[in-house]
């Protein structure tokens, strides 16, 4: 990661100037300059006009902003969202999100960040951080981007948004702020990593021991990129001291190792990784696939003399049960399998039987999230009421930015198992 001046502003507005001649720029008639603010007399606003409850086609977009490589920086803004959230499977009321473009071709990169903005009658101020993308140059050479900070709407009530910095910041910092909001959750994860983790990622494990650099390439869907896009390398390079951990998104929504196995060059190998990650939710159930993945890195490997460790994720999160019950992934029976066949006392005869079964026979780490998850929803997270969901997707929906996705609470549980999973 590439440090820059800590609390550098690189955005800053009140608003009380037209936004589009500082450069906003808006998307839908539904994104309005109003009159109402909080520093001073005026603010944006966005809200979808129409008889559609569930659209982020309504936008307020920044000024496209520099950024450098894999750089965290926090985003702070007051917003004001009264009336009745209208967004099945989540409580969110509105997305703020951080887009990322290619300063070479000017064309949007896929691994956005989103995250919620929740209901509130008066002003209340926000506080997130978030990790910005890069590219890819010569080598493995990372690249900057440039990122645009958005705000949706997601019914036909409005979304109230005042008084917004964007400035850079330090690991420490970030660390400081995942810890405050984890710690205000009622709910706090029990996952104690198995025994028998690590055995098959010992080149990875020995650079963060060494205090190396680690380069991390996570592979698969959006779910894959929320996971991604938690403070991961933040509670590493904490917990080894020295070293320095880059995660890199390559993701495309709704796509798998079905997919992937279709430009690994592109998606993979350019990134030169130490560790590759593959989940999401999107894999498909043949480990054929999975296969032609594998085998495509480990013949580029013996060309060039790398060494690629991979890490395979069962499905990490599930859908919100609304409102298709059938996608819901998780149970109060499933308990997290062992990487060691041996050590289970049954193993499913379904994909997370069969990625474990993939994954013995090809020498791959095995990560079963869908039962860490299961254990996390089923076990403290329904004992404080924010657990198993009901009818309408409640009380799950505290997790979720909608019934697909998850805010930076549900960033916060994925991030801590992969904490815990790395740590000491």
């Amino acid at each position: 990661m590439i440090e820059v001046l800590v609390g550098a502003i690189i955005l800053y507005s009140t608003f009380e100037q037209s936004p589009t001649s500082e450069g906003w720029i808006t998307r839908g008639s539904g994104a309005n300059w109003v009159i109402g603010g909080t520093s001073g007399t005026r603010s944006i606003r966005v809200q979808h006009p129409g008889p559609t409850n569930y659209t982020f086609d309504d936008a307020w977009s920044s000024p496209l902003l520099n950024t450098n490589p894999l750089q965290w920086y926090r985003l702070s803004f007051n917003s004001k969202a009264p009336g009745t959230t209208n967004n099945p499977g989540s409580v969110g009321y509105g997305y703020w999100s951080a887009t990322f473009y290619d300063k070479q071709t000017g064309n949007q990169l896929p691994d956005a960040t989103f995250s919620s903005v929740f209901q509130s009658n008066n002003w209340v101020h926000n506080e997130f951080r978030f990790r910005t993308k890069a590219t890819v140059g010569a080598n493995g050479k990372l690249l900057p981007v440039q990122m645009r900070i958005n705000f949706h709407s997601l019914g036909s009530q409005p979304l109230f948004i005042d008084d917004i910095t964007v400035q850079s910041t330090t690991s420490q910092e970030v660390a400081q702020w995942a810890d405050g909001m984890y710690n205000s959750f009622p709910a706090k994860l029990n996952y104690v990593p198995k025994a028998s983790r690590w055995q098959r990622i010992p080149l990875t494990m020995q650079k963060l021991r060494n205090g190396q650099n680690l380069r991390i390439v996570m592979l698969g869907d959006s779910i894959q990129n929320d996971t991604a896009t938690a403070p991961i390398d933040v509670f590493l390079e904490r917990e080894y001291p020295g070293s320095k951990v880059e995660i890199i998104p390559s993701v495309i929504g709704g796509t798998g190792v079905q997919y992937y196995k279709t430009c690994v060059q592109d998606c993979i190998l350019k990134y030169k990784p130490d560790l590759l990650i593959i989940g999401g939710i999107s894999n498909g159930n043949n480990m054929s696939d999975f296969q032609s993945v594998v085998n495509q890195v480990r013949a580029s490997d013996r060309v060039t003399n790398h060494k690629t460790e991979i890490l395979l994720l069962t499905k990490e999160w599930s859908p919100n049960n609304y409102p298709n019950p059938i996608d819901y992934q998780l149970h109060p029976t499933i308990k997290e399998l062992d990487q060691n066949p041996t050590n289970n006392t049954t193993i499913p005869n379904n994909y997370r039987g069969n990625l474990l079964w993939f994954a013995y026979a090809n020498n791959l780490e095995y990560l079963d999230m869908t039962g860490i998850q299961s254990e996390f929803i089923y076990g403290p997270a329904t004992t404080a009421g924010l657990g198993s969901p009901d009818a309408n997707g409640n009380p799950y929906s505290i997790w979720m930015r909608d019934n697909y996705h998850l805010n930076d609470y549900g960033k916060q549980i994925l991030g801590r198992i992969l904490e815990a999973y790395f740590s000491l």
